[in-house]
């Protein structure tokens, strides 16, 4: 690890990955800090949904992010089986574009829209984009915990086992942001994901997911899915709100986590027939960040120019997160503006 660095990137997860790769095609050569491994966090546990814009809807700067994901996947051929066949949108309720087969907590569901967007392997992803990085010159440094981050004249990046001084620092830990940056007005939650056993084509199509298209639910109870390139059907919902401290202990030995697993297990094989019996392979949680008006953080902390921060992307963070690392990037290299949109007051 050295001592001095031109940037300095806190999160080995999709923003801060794709912020090393872009600042390493830019010229600058950066080092990317992660506690844990690359893709631990919310980057590696997502649902692997991937959609256009943000929670808030179409944004400067940030309103062609999946054709920009597709692109730095094919240019750096990176295995991650994204495939982009657009999601729906599905309602609690008759009538619709088309009625599924499915009765959810007692009320008939209908696709009601079919938006931009399409699945991808997230981990497999993030980990490209790393390796992308590095092969353009960027320094990763895994199991790096960063304690504190000095932004008075001089930027320092405080870790247990040394420092580093630098030019830049970006703040790329999405839902552990303020345990860094404390005028972040955010919150943070775990929400939780079940994946079925392998499933037969004649299941798959008995539940209408014969074309392999994600949904999402525009309304209350909220529920998400999509079908793994195996035959799997991953499905969540849920959100554990706390402290980061608290999300971190938050563990799979908890009566809480057992407890969420075990209602979203139990309302999917209430969806239709065909999943009564299903069994569960896994079970697990993501953190996930909101600010109130639903609009992502990507600013500049307070006070402090050359600290930038990102995330709080309220489930949209797959393509968003990567047009984030690069829109970082060109503040860094380039002296691009961020959007108004990404102001830390809200």
């Amino acid at each position: 690890m050295p001592s001095r660095a031109d940037a300095v990137i806190v999160g080995g997860g999709l923003t801060g990955c794709s912020a090393a790769y872009h600042l390493s095609r830019l010229g600058i050569r950066p080092v990317l800090l992660e506690a844990e491994l690359v893709a631990s966090g919310a980057s590696g546990r997502t649902g692997g949904i991937v959609l256009e814009g943000s929670a808030a809807g179409p944004l400067d700067q940030a309103n062609a992010c999946v054709p920009g994901l597709a692109k730095l996947v094919e240019r750096e051929q990176i295995e991650c089986e994204l495939r982009l066949p657009g999601c729906w949108e599905i309602g609690h309720r008759d009538g619709g574009v088309r009625r599924l087969p499915w009765i959810d907590e007692g009320k008939p569901v209908s696709v009601t829209g079919h938006v931009p967007g399409g699945t991808v392997e997230p981990l497999r992803l993030t980990l490209g984009i790393a390796n992308a990085a590095l092969r353009a010159g960027a320094i990763i440094c895994e199991h790096a915990r960063v304690t504190h981050i000095d932004s008075g004249d001089h930027l320092v990046v405080e870790l247990a086992e040394g420092q580093i001084r630098t030019d830049w620092v970006i703040v790329a830990a999405n839902a552990w942001i303020k345990s860094l940056v404390h005028d972040a007005h955010m919150g943070s939650a775990l929400t939780f994901a079940c994946a079925t056993e392998v499933l037969n084509e004649k299941v798959i199509e008995a539940l209408g997911f014969q074309d392999k298209i994600p949904f999402y639910t525009v309304d209350l109870p909220y529920l998400w899915g999509r079908i793994t390139g195996e035959g799997r059907i991953i499905f969540g919902s849920g959100l554990l709100f706390d402290s980061s401290q608290g999300l971190e202990e938050t563990g799979l030995e908890t009566r809480s986590f057992a407890r969420a697993i075990e209602v979203l297990t139990r309302r999917v094989r209430g969806l239709h027939p065909a999943l009564v019996n299903t069994r569960f392979s896994h079970g697990w949680a993501g953190p996930i960040a909101f600010t109130q008006d639903q609009k992502p953080i990507l600013t500049c902390a307070p006070n402090q120019r050359r600290m930038l921060v990102a995330g709080a992307y309220a489930g949209h963070g797959v393509a968003m997160s990567v047009r984030a690392g690069e829109l970082l990037a060109l503040a860094v290299a380039r002296n691009d503006p961020l959007p108004e949109w990404g102001a830390l007051a809200r």
